[in-house]
């Protein structure tokens, strides 16, 4: 068993090994109930850390050119959860147009097959769990900051669908032996979200690592968009651009505009503040 380095970012994630067996090797991911500070309590609730295992073992039908990775064992200990999943070989594959396109797709299909609901926990648990509290230190952002609590109310009331809620590229594997299509690893929060929100992740995950420039941004999101209203549209949903737009620039203005690098912030703030 060996130990995979990650950056604990997730709370619910407690560690990640490759494990190697008569030569087969298996990816174990092991999930734990997260500790939540006392002053994050009501706005969190029950932190939804099952999530991930629960939507790996059912019998949700991904759309076309999706898939999970093969659940080879769960071991379930109460606190913590034991995934033993398939080794995904990635491909050297480089995220262009073309990619995101497909991506988009899917996931508007996706949100298509699980549309309608109330408004989940997820987005109140980002601003009320203090997802705004410093944001009036950083004089360039405080006109997002006094919009945010208006902001939060017009996502929720857009049409809500479950979808991905982490789909950056990074958990969108491109598998080596089929790289026209992808594997969906670190799914999160599966509670209705605004209609357009798994885009916020896919358009900057790559701009949070340093490997997409923000310059690129503007293009890949017109591609993202549209994209997503297609899948939408194949799944007999109809919902406008401007919807999807307000879910996707909302979103990414709650989530990540006030913890990102300066040029990002701008970008973010600037989409931001034209809904």
């Amino acid at each position: 068993m060996v130990p995979v380095a990650f950056d604990p970012v997730a709370p619910t994630t407690a560690a990640v090994y490759r494990v190697v067996s008569a030569g087969e090797t298996a990816f174990v991911k092991v999930l734990r109930r997260p500790y939540i500070p006392e002053q994050f309590k009501e706005a969190v609730g029950e932190f939804p850390w099952r999530d991930e295992a629960e939507f790996l073992l059912s019998d949700f039908e991904l759309p076309p050119g999706m898939r999970r990775p093969r659940v080879l064992r769960a071991d379930d200990l109460g606190d913590r959860i034991a995934l033993w999943l398939e080794d995904v070989r990635c491909a050297d594959a480089e995220w262009d147009l073309p990619r995101y396109r497909r991506a988009a797709l899917a996931l508007g299909r996706w949100a298509g097959r699980r549309f309608g609901g109330a408004p989940g926990r997820s987005l109140r648990a980002l601003y009320e769990g203090g997802l705004v509290r410093d944001a009036f230190l950083r004089s360039h952002r405080t006109a997002l900051a006094r919009r945010v609590p208006e902001l939060v109310e017009r996502l929720e009331a857009l049409p809500q669908a479950t979808g991905h809620h982490d789909a950056c590229p990074q958990n969108l594997l491109v598998p080596r032996e089929d790289p026209e299509t992808f594997v969906v690893i670190d799914v999160a929060w599966q509670t209705p979200s605004p209609i357009g929100a798994d885009l916020g992740q896919l358009l900057v995950g790559l701009t949070h690592t340093g490997q997409t420039p923000v310059s690129a941004l503007p293009r890949i999101r017109e591609v993202v968009i549209d994209a997503y209203l297609d899948g939408l549209r194949l799944e007999n949903r109809r919902v406008t651009r401007e919807e999807v737009v307000l879910g996707c620039d909302g979103m990414l203005a709650v989530r990540s505009a006030f913890h990102s690098a300066p040029e990002l912030a701008e970008y973010l703030v600037e989409r931001a503040l034209a809904l």
